[in-house]
């Protein structure tokens, strides 16, 4: 399989991969906020675009073990592929907008992403014993 492929497959799971645990965490955040109580709009935003970062950091995980190397441009290209069908589902809802939170969401895909496959690539392999 050409190296472009496997980088293409690796990051389509990747993304698959970030966007549910994105989705998971933000679930697990929507019940521990039932029990605290209701955050401000602002701090709501940035919680949500860091949940987002995570989700990306999972997925450019994933993508890098997928692809096994070039873990920097696999997380990096992940990371966009979730913010692009972030921005995809929200065009489709009329819900799209370019504000300060999208910009937050764009920094925490990107650099979650790209740290999840150096994070990936950095990983020691433990010799059996």
């Amino acid at each position: 399989m050409s190296d472009k492929k496997r980088l293409a497959k690796a990051v389509a799971a990747g993304a698959f991969c970030g966007l549910l645990t994105s989705v998971l965490l933000m679930c697990l955040f929507a019940a521990v906020m039932l029990k605290i109580g209701l955050l401000d709009s602002a701090v709501l935003d940035a919680v949500l675009a860091a949940l987002f970062g995570f989700g990306a950091l999972a997925g450019g995980f994933a993508a890098a073990k997928l692809n096994k190397g070039a873990g920097l441009v696999a997380g990096a290209l992940t990371g966009a592929a979730m913010l692009l069908l972030l921005l995809l589902t929200a065009a489709v809802r009329n819900q799209a907008d370019f504000s300060s939170v999208f910009l937050m969401k764009l920094a925490a895909a990107l650099l979650g992403g790209s740290a999840g496959g150096v994070l990936a690539m950095r990983e020691r392999r433990h010799p059996k014993l």
